[in-house]
């Protein structure tokens, strides 16, 4: 036998050897699934331009201001190092490093709400103020504020929605600033009534993650500046 039919009889049989290696009627090795292509970041959203807000966070007092006046409080949550009695539901919340309460939204309709039985005079105290900032971006923003009183709990017939500083975007810190005087839905109905709970929805699609430095509910002065400019 020469050396050239040598090489081809050992090439046949190492290919008889490795088809007997299956067992009769095997099925045949899958294709290799296709690696799947990384997901595109969500491109971040560039900083709006806002006007110069009236209401401020003031350090010195530990009191929010409008148009540099303190104004009169009927609650005000800072939560250092506690969720002072908040709680939350399709979202996980602990107090943050150097103050503040971390929100991580984990599905849809995440919310935070108070303590309950808080029992504020709507008709005095009508406006409600959340410092803010968001750390990670949602799909969906939402930003309602819900109520609760002793004729009727949280019900979408009965909420607010910010006039400034809502939506920030990933890095920004604003206050939101609730006139529930003034109800999307509701009419009269807060200032008719006593407080007994609040609940925040911030984010309507899960992922967005937030810390909220404070929450108070204050007596908004009438001032033409705490209106959103037309």
């Amino acid at each position: 036998m020469t050396v050239r039919s040598t090489c081809l009889f050992a090439a046949a049989a190492c290919l008889i050897l490795t088809a007997c290696d299956k067992p009769k009627g095997a099925p045949a090795d899958p294709p290799e699934a296709p690696t799947a292509a990384a997901e595109p970041a969500r491109p971040a959203r560039p900083a709006p331009v806002r006007p110069a807000e009236p209401v401020k966070w003031d350090e010195s007092s530990g009191r929010f201001t409008v148009d540099g006046v303190v104004l009169k409080t009927a609650h005000l949550w800072r939560f250092d190092g506690s969720t002072e009695g908040f709680s939350a539901a399709s979202a996980e919340i602990e107090p943050a490093k150097g103050g503040g309460l971390r929100v991580v939204e984990q599905a849809i309709d995440a919310i935070v709400r108070s303590p309950p039985n808080l029992a504020i005079e709507g008709e005095r105290y009508n406006g409600v103020l959340v410092r803010v900032t968001r750390e990670k971006e949602a799909d969906k923003w939402d930003g309602s504020l819900f109520f609760a009183t002793p004729t009727h709990g949280e019900t979408a017939d009965f909420f607010g929605k910010p006039l400034r500083g809502a939506d920030p975007v990933a890095g920004e810190t604003t206050i939101m600033v609730y006139d529930m005087a003034n109800l999307r839905k509701g009419g009269g109905d807060w200032t008719a009534s006593t407080i007994t709970g609040l609940r925040l929805d911030l984010d309507d699609q899960p992922g967005g993650q937030f810390v909220i430095h404070q929450i108070a509910v204050v007596a908004l002065p009438a001032s033409a500046t705490l209106r959103p400019p037309q």
